[in-house]
């Protein structure tokens, strides 16, 4: 595995899974995908992502399947595609378009059977939106706005609540 900045991660059951990101020049970026199992310590190559190569994308997990999406390129230009990862047939499959609109450094989570991204960046435009995915339906669902708009936040969901906070952006306080 090659070093990196700006890779997406997610976890699986009792798997965590990582990928993308560009190299710690930015002269480029990747789409390779790695397993780590922490019982035996060992990263594993997976199938590759399913998209174009790309860093600071957002990613979640729901049930035995990883979701990546949003994004941008080496040259910063951001987007909105998403895809599904199968755990247990190592392939990827496109999803439906995220509906928030192209954008980089978005932050994901999952509740239950359902998926979140939230801010992100689109280089002059911050947000502060949430998106809500039901793989079920294969839809996307836009959802109340969130605080400040900001890029490159943190996000996890504990006991059925998603948080999100930090990151960078015009009114945000450090």
């Amino acid at each position: 595995m090659t070093h990196r900045n700006a890779a997406v991660s997610l976890v699986i059951g009792n798997k965590g899974y990582m990928g993308g990101g560009q190299d710690n020049y930015g002269n480029f970026a990747f789409k390779d995908f790695w397993e780590y199992n922490p019982l035996a310590n060992v990263w594993t190559a997976k199938a590759n992502f399913g998209g174009a190569v790309r860093s600071v994308a957002a990613g979640f997990a729901i049930g035995t399947k990883g979701y990546i999406g949003t994004g941008a390129d080496i040259s910063g230009t951001p987007y909105s595609d998403f895809w599904e990862y199968d755990q247990g047939t190592n392939a990827w499959a496109a999803k439906a378009t995220f509906t928030g609109g192209a954008r980089f450094a978005a932050s994901g989570f999952s509740i239950g059977n359902k998926g979140y991204i939230v801010f992100g960046s689109a280089g002059l435009t911050d947000y502060n939106t949430m998106s809500e995915y039901d793989p079920v339906g294969n839809s996307w669902l836009v959802k109340q706005p969130v605080g400040t708009a900001r890029y490159a936040a943190v996000a996890f969901s504990i006991g059925g609540k998603g948080y999100a906070g930090t990151g960078a952006g015009v009114g945000v306080t450090y």
